[in-house]
């Protein structure tokens, strides 16, 4: 005999009225290795059945009824659940019309050979409980199959994803192409993430060269974020330390949205010298391995450093006075074919603000390395930038980038933060030092005036004038 799956013993219950004739039945089962539960009331049985349900229930149909129980409306009965099948006698054969609509396994009569009967009943719910076991197994085959073909269809699916990002970051990366200058890299970081449809927004933070501050750079591109200069509590003399990543997200996350990432791009330290930090689109991203556009970034990075160690820049960008005079006053006797406009940036309105606040210190050596610094990330071209004393910078801009260069010197003179110099500068109000950006003629004497003087002579002027419509 096979029994379902979990199960031990095949266990058949008997409802006799005649205990004799159950002995018959359960000698004849013992004879091919069953054993039998005897019941002799409807009402022990109907119990036992609430707690338990034999493979096989034979029944004497004497036994169909018990005051207000009936057999047929016990409810694993009416559910199928209980398997059944009726013994009579030829005393009791009338009584299997309370047998007839009920779904049975048989009928096993007293008079006949009980043994054949039993095996043909018996046989019936045998294969019965075959096909049951055979089915469980089948089905939880096909369970083991389905969860096989989800695993790997979800892994297919992980390693095309993972594919397709990583396309687009080899595509990126060739966008991104090769760089030969600190100016170049910029622009390419700045152009590759905003035409990449996965980036929503993004900002970008460097460490200036008093390794004490984390500026961004102004500039004016779908997707960027201009973030506001970050003032760092201790120089970072190794890159970009901790806390300064952290208050830079701290500042990121008022300005865009939650679940920004950070791509950090090493330099020559071994923290990084500069962050993109930036919103994606969590679906086109999800699980990139940022790490390769980190090593891309740094490359290109590190290769612009050494070009800009070694002299492979365009030049130094920082001339004396002397030398700019000499191409002004070549200009104007000579008539010499310069490749640059003259552009004076005027520290006046600054200088009187310190003059007349002694007593609040001014930090000299800071504001000039950090004001010639950034001016260099918004000039192109081979410009150059000559110091006159400390009420005067002029920055020669070549004349193929006149136009853009002169206006985002005006914006960022407009927008440098010059009371941050002051011990204290809760007391200094910024709107008070803007310095004045305007053109020069080609002229030294005419500079020379308008530095001590504040004005340009009259007549120079319109000598000026003139020989620059000319130029």
């Amino acid at each position: 005999m096979r029994k379902t799956s979990g199960t031990k013993d095949f266990q058949i219950a008997l409802l006799m009225d005649d205990i004799s004739e159950a002995k018959a039945l359960s000698d004849e089962l013992r004879e091919i290795g069953l054993f039998a539960h005897f019941y002799q009331t409807l009402d022990e049985l109907w119990v036992s059945l609430n707690t338990y349900t034999p493979d096989l229930c034979i029944v004497d149909v004497k036994k169909m009824s018990q005051g207000q129980l009936l057999f047929k409306q016990h409810k694993k009965v009416k559910n199928n659940s209980l398997k059944f099948a009726f013994y009579y006698k030829n005393s009791t054969q009338v009584l299997l019309n309370s047998t007839f609509g009920m779904n049975h396994y048989g009928l096993i009569r007293k008079e006949l050979n009980l043994l054949d009967q039993l095996k043909s009943v018996l046989q019936r719910r045998n294969e019965e409980l075959r096909l049951i076991d055979l089915n469980e197994t089948l089905t939880a085959r096909i369970e083991r199959l389905k969860m096989r073909g989800v695993r790997q269809t979800e892994r297919l699916e992980k390693d095309n994803f993972t594919l397709k990002q990583g396309e687009m970051l080899k595509d990126l990366c060739a966008k991104f192409g090769h760089t030969n200058s600190q100016m170049e890299f910029m622009q390419r970081l700045t152009y590759v993430f905003s035409e990449w449809e996965a980036c929503l927004e993004f900002g970008v933070y460097k460490l200036n060269s008093t390794k004490q501050k984390l500026t961004a750079p102004k500039i004016s591109m779908k997707k960027y974020k201009a973030f506001p200069d970050l003032w760092l509590s201790s120089t970072c003399e190794d890159g970009i330390s901790e806390y300064a990543v952290e208050m830079a997200f701290d500042v990121c996350y008022g300005i865009m949205d939650a679940g920004l990432s950070t791509i950090r791009v090493q330099g020559l330290h071994n923290s990084p010298d500069m962050l993109v930090i930036g919103q994606f689109d969590s679906e086109v991203v999800k699980n990139i391995d940022w790490s390769i556009l980190e090593i891309k970034f740094a490359a290109e990075y590190r290769k612009a450093l050494a070009k800009s160690v070694l002299g492979h820049e365009s030049t130094n960008h920082i001339e004396t006075i002397f030398e700019t005079f000499q191409d002004l006053d070549d200009i104007q006797y000579h008539r010499a074919d310069s490749k640059y406009r003259h552009v004076m940036v005027d520290f006046s309105a600054m200088v009187d603000m310190v003059k007349s606040r002694q007593g609040n210190r001014f930090y000299w050596k800071s504001f000039g390395q950090e004001f010639i610094g950034e001016l260099t990330n918004h000039l192109s071209g081979d410009f150059r930038i000559t110091n006159y004393g400390v009420e005067c910078f002029i920055v020669s801009i070549e004349k193929r980038h006149i136009e853009r260069d002169f206006n985002h010197l005006k914006t960022f003179v407009a927008d440098f933060q010059f009371w941050r110099y002051f011990e204290d500068s809760s007391v200094v109000v910024s709107q008070q030092m803007i310095p004045d950006v305007r053109l020069l003629a080609p002229s030294s004497v005419n500079t020379i005036r308008q530095i001590h003087d504040g004005q340009p002579d009259m007549m120079e002027s319109q000598i000026q004038r003139d020989r620059q419509i000319e130029v």
